[in-house]
Parts: C-alpha cells; structure tokens; sequence
C-alpha cells in the first residue's frame, strides 16, 4: 500500500507504528494513582493491553504515560514489548500528537490504542488494522458495538426527546490511520473525544477523501472509567473471549461510520 506521502510498504511490519495512550489520571474512577497501573486480575491494565497487541502480532508499542511516574510505568511493561515511552500531554489529543511524534520516520500507518480498553481480542485488532491495510478508499478504521440501549436527551432531570437508535454504535479502540491522515487531522484540530472525530471533520469539511470504516468490536473491549467498569472487566478477564473476539459472525456492525482524565 503506497500513497503520494511515502512509498514504503504500509503493511510491513517496520512500517506499523503503535501508540498506547496510558497518561490518564483515573480521577473518575478514584484511583490514587494513574489508571493505567491500576491491576484487573493481577496484571495493570496498560500489560493487559500490551499483550493484547502484541498477541495480535503488532510491533512493540510507545507507551504515552503520566509525567512523574517513570519507574512505574517501565516496571508494569517488564517482560512486555515496548518500543519507548514518552511523556503524555494535559488532554487525550495532546498525548496522541506525542506519541505519533515520537515514531520512527519510518512508520506509513499509525494504531492507537487505548490502555483504559485492556481487554481487546486479538481477532479485533488484527481485523481494524487490514481495513486500513487493505487500500481502497479507508481513510481510519476503528472497531465498535452497536447501541442497544433506548437512549434519551435530557435537561437536567428530565427527559426530552428519545433518540432513534438505528445506525449508532459506541466507537473503541484500536483506531487505526495513514500516518499522514492522522497527523494532518491533529494539525488542525481542536480536541475531540476520539481520534476517529478528528478525520471525520476533515472528510466532512472536503479537506480529505475517503471513507472512515468500522468493524466489529467486542464486549471485551470495554473501557475501564468508574468503578463499576474496572469490576466488569475483572469478571471479563477471568472468562473466555468469544469465537473470534467479537459479538458474532451475525452481528453486523451497523452503519456511521475518549476524554482524557
């Protein structure tokens, strides 16, 4: 895959570049201590999520991690493939355009991935990366649910609209980009809660051509945030992923197609 940015293979593996974003604080979750190193079954949450990559045959990651916590962070990643670490910024945008900056010249495709989504089947992550890695007109690529829940706009306390679920997916990670296409969108934009928002704004505004894609995500990419999740994610860790790390072969993804603590 060759684009007028660069002609070295995007699919090969030095060319791959993989940033997980563990600067958060946990403020909403009450850790003492960056969420990232909080344990879910015996392992922090950022060696969950290394080894999750890792498995799905990714290069060593750059672990984005919170300033002052150094020791921490390279002793949580012992026996892990790491690529390098590098200070995180005060929000999630700023810790990404970090990370990406500090990939080698060498690297035509960039997957972000976030260690708050421990869990994530290696099927997953694989199948996010050959969206982008297989050509065509993907621009990003990020895996996601479908919404089942009814949802509601509110102000304040009550209820005012009900909103038609039909077509709306919660996005995770990991999302995967051009290493040009990302970079060009943080260029330009303010912060956004994904890193998906920010090629969306450049497509709809007719500054990129493409298409953002999505593929099937699964439960066990939830992202740990309140208490209740980092529980739910104990219980995950302890089972058995589905079949092909996603919800089912019959489930579709749907159409349409994180804040940083």
């Amino acid at each position: 895959m060759t684009d007028e940015h660069g002609t070295h293979d995007a699919g090969s593996a030095e060319s791959i570049g993989v940033v997980v974003v563990a600067a958060g604080a946990g403020t909403r979750l009450g850790s003492p201590g960056p969420k990232a190193l909080v344990e879910v079954a015996g392992r922090s949450l950022l060696a969950h999520a290394l080894a999750a990559l890792a498995a799905a045959g990714l290069p060593a990651a750059t672990v984005v991690y919170q300033a002052g916590h150094r020791p921490a962070f390279a002793a949580a990643c012992a026996q892990l493939p790491v690529a390098g670490f590098v200070v995180g910024g005060e929000s999630r945008t700023a810790s990404v355009r970090a990370g990406i900056a500090a990939l080698p010249a060498s690297v035509r495709t960039v997957v972000i991935h976030d260690a708050a989504r421990p869990l994530m089947p290696p099927e997953v992550i694989r199948t996010t990366l050959e969206a982008v890695l297989g050509g065509g007109d993907v621009v990003a690529a990020a895996p996601c649910l479908p919404v089942s829940d009814t949802l509601k706009r509110v102000s304040g306390d009550t209820v005012v609209a009900t909103i038609d679920r039909d077509g709306l997916v919660g996005v995770q990670t990991p999302q995967v980009f051009p290493r040009w296409v990302l970079q060009d969108a943080l260029a330009t934009a303010d912060e956004a809660t994904d890193d998906l928002a920010l090629v969306e704004a450049q497509v709809a505004a007719g500054r990129l051509q493409g298409r953002v894609a999505v593929v099937l995500g699964s439960a066990w990419g939830r992202k740990v945030t309140f208490l209740s999740d980092l529980a739910l994610v104990e219980a995950l860790a302890l089972a058995r992923p589905p079949a092909g790390g996603s919800e089912g072969a019959s489930s579709t993804a749907g159409g349409a197609h994180e804040r940083h603590e």
